[in-house]
């Protein structure tokens, strides 16, 4: 009996030895391991910048006017001198009108083109009418349509002895007995006014001083900041600068206004 018990002391001793021995093991294998840390990095995205946005540049052309038909004067064409070139062998043809009804009357002047030439555009006429020809504005201005020079803007009080129908007293620039005066001035050589009926027509009275001859016509136009009236080819333009007259292209006086009053 003493040796049996002696075997299953030894035994159990053996069991407790062996659980150490394993147990002593895994504490170095997990002491002489190390943890490995697995880092992860996630890839940000990318963003590529917008190409640039396209810019338009923006030229602008100088206009190009036809070169046949019927060009309104304040519309289709500026006034102003242009130079003209025919487009064909033979030639080409401007006339300046006054009107546009086909009347003989409303030609103001005309002239058959085979070379380099100019027209000067006036602001009272209608239109220019042309057939075969290149239109270039030179940019020189028509007569009596220069820039005033810079000043102070004049003024536009009554006129020493005007009232609401023109000037007292001198009947060739004054309107009728029941007209109204719309422009009244006195350039250095003349008293001119522009009269309105009750029926909204327009009518043109001027004097010269030297000698006293008088003329009236009939259905000015307004032109800018002032009136245009025509007569037999002859153009009268009055304005707070001016009074211009011309006949076509030519210009056959020009009187400087002294004072005027429009409304």
């Amino acid at each position: 009996m003493i040796v049996v018990a002696l075997i299953a002391t030894l035994a159990g001793l053996a069991v407790v030895l062996v659980r150490n021995s394993a147990s002593e093991a895994e504490d170095t294998a997990a002491a002489g391991s190390p943890a490995r840390t697995v880092t992860v990095t996630a890839d940000s995205p990318t963003t590529s910048a917008p190409p640039p946005a396209a810019t338009e540049s923006a030229t602008a052309e100088p206009q190009t006017l036809p070169t046949d038909g019927i060009l309104k004067v304040g519309v289709d064409i500026a006034p102003g001198e242009y130079a003209v070139r025919p487009t064909r062998s033979y030639g080409g043809y401007w006339e300046r009108l006054s009107c546009l009804t086909g009347d003989f009357t409303c030609l103001l002047a005309n002239d058959n083109v085979e070379g380099d030439s100019y027209v000067v555009v006036l602001p009272g006429d209608v239109a220019l009418r042309i057939d075969g020809l290149e239109l270039v504005a030179t940019g020189n201005p028509a007569p009596g349509t220069a820039p005033p020079a810079a000043g102070p803007a004049p003024s536009s009080p009554p006129l020493d002895n005007t009232d609401g129908q023109g000037f007292v007293g001198v009947p060739q620039a004054r309107c009728n007995h029941t007209n109204a005066a719309v422009f009244a001035g006195q350039t250095t050589e003349s008293l001119v006014v522009v009269c309105e009926t009750g029926v909204g027509r327009l009518y043109y009275k001027g004097v010269r001083l030297s000698d006293g001859a008088a003329l009236e016509i009939d259905d000015p136009v307004a032109s800018g900041n002032g009136f245009t009236a025509t007569n037999d080819g002859v153009q009268y333009r009055i304005s707070p600068d001016a009074l211009v007259i011309t006949e076509g292209s030519s210009l056959l006086g020009e009187e400087p206004m002294l004072q005027y009053w429009t409304r």
